[in-house]
């Protein structure tokens, strides 16, 4: 019956990642095929909606707890982490590692950042922890980095992507967000990780880039 259950988790938990694949693939398609993005975005939706009944089961879903001291020094470590992951990052770009000012769109790159730790980190990664902790960092990892790697490869993409170098820095910090998220048994240290690197790497930025959906 335990067995039983962990495999629903792990097929609802691959369900969810197909789906969010499918909305990057066919996101910047053109209409009819762009309703497959769309159609991809409502399962991962109705599979949490199912876990959710109330405030409470929400917090639980996506793993945020509340504040306190032990969580407010992982949340440091989770800023300290996401700062020097985007300084070596831009540093292999070879863009000055801090930044002259920081414009609107950073904002909005950690507003995704957040919304992208509460899916992958949050509930896929928890979703899937009863059965192996360590697998569930993998697991949130892989996904969030076929999901990005999804958002470049699509054929209707005409900017050229270095994909190697996206999965490597995307896997690398799944694995670090990941890690934090497990030890701090909270996704808050690591949305605030993940919204520090976007801030800190995107700060130039005056608009949305063309893969911002």
């Amino acid at each position: 019956m335990v067995s039983n259950k962990k495999y629903i988790l792990l097929l609802e938990a691959l369900l969810c990642s197909l789906g969010f694949m499918a909305f990057a693939y066919f996101i910047h398609d053109q209409f009819p095929k762009r309703i497959i993005s769309f159609v991809g975005l409502m399962l991962p939706a109705y599979i949490m909606s199912r876990q959710c009944y109330s405030l409470s089961d929400l917090y639980k879903v996506f793993g945020i707890l509340k504040i306190s001291k032990k969580l407010l020094l992982f949340i440091i470590v989770g800023i300290m982490l996401g700062l020097i992951y985007a300084a070596l990052y831009r540093n292999v770009l070879s863009i000055p590692i801090f930044p002259k000012t920081i414009r609107n769109f950073a904002a909005v790159a950690a507003l995704i950042g957040i919304l992208e730790e509460l899916v992958f980190r949050g509930f896929i990664q928890g979703h899937v922890r009863s059965i192996n902790p360590y697998f569930s960092i993998l697991f949130g990892t892989i996904s969030h980095t076929a999901y990005k790697c999804c958002l470049f490869l699509s054929p209707v993409i005409e900017h050229k992507i270095d994909i190697q170098f996206l999965m490597i820095w995307t896997f690398i910090g799944g694995l670090v967000f990941g890690l934090l998220k497990e030890f701090s048994k909270s996704v808050i240290p690591s949305a605030i990780a993940h919204s520090s690197f976007d801030i800190l790497a995107y700060a130039e930025c005056v608009v949305a880039p063309w893969w911002v959906w």
